[in-house]
């Protein structure tokens, strides 16, 4: 048996909310702006789903042949937070997420890693009344998720074999690979490279396979 867990470092999109898709729609609406890049763009976002905002609009601004562009970059940047924003009210929680923050946040410290910026996922969290959750939030920017997982580790004290990252995406396994903590993989429409691991349907799921571990 595993040593019992003294944290969990959670992903948001796709691991709490049902959020994926609204983000896919978003980055449609905004490089929809360049029609002749709108394919391109949209491929390198399904490739990359993981990966920040900032990346995926630097793709667009290398094709625009205007890298470097901040201006745009910080105007593409805020439509995409609107976009999301607008709808993020209403998305509907993972099967099993309110359950599992209810009762896994008073049995171990849970933390947020997420690629949306700081300011953006702590509004998100606010807004469907989950910070009483969380004993930390970390965005990108000003985080990535290791430094993130890196700064939970060394603010608890914690053991890296007694966390683990919960996320849906080949990034987040990467992510808690070069922190060396655990990793727990949730299904989602986010496809994992060999060698693909157990993946757990919802939170429902993830909560029986870390219920063991809770001391």
């Amino acid at each position: 048996m595993p040593p019992a867990l003294q944290a969990i470092v959670l992903d948001f999109d796709g691991v709490v909310l049902e959020s994926n898709e609204v983000k896919t729609e978003a980055f449609r609406g905004v490089f929809a702006r360049f029609p002749a890049h709108l394919e391109a763009a949209m491929a390198f976002h399904f490739a990359n789903a993981w990966k920040s905002r900032y990346e995926k609009i630097d793709f667009l601004l290398d094709r625009l042949g205007r890298p470097g562009d901040a201006a745009l970059r910080e105007e593409l940047a805020r439509e995409f937070s609107e976009r999301v924003l607008r709808q993020i009210e209403t998305v509907p929680f993972v099967t099993g997420a309110k359950e599992f923050l209810e009762e896994f946040s008073r049995r171990v410290p849970l933390h947020v890693a997420s690629v949306t910026p700081q300011e953006d996922i702590e509004r998100t969290i606010r807004q469907r009344d989950l910070m009483q959750f969380f004993s930390g939030v970390y965005g990108c920017p000003p985080w990535t998720k290791p430094t993130a997982i890196h700064d939970v580790l060394r603010r608890g004290g914690y053991s890296a074999a007694r966390v683990v990252l919960v996320g849906d995406a080949p990034g987040d396994r990467s992510a808690a690979t070069e922190a060396g903590i655990g990793f727990v993989a949730r299904r989602s429409r986010i496809p994992f490279d060999d060698p693909i691991p157990t993946l757990y349907a919802d939170l429902t799921e993830v909560g029986d396979a870390l219920r063991p571990r809770l001391a």
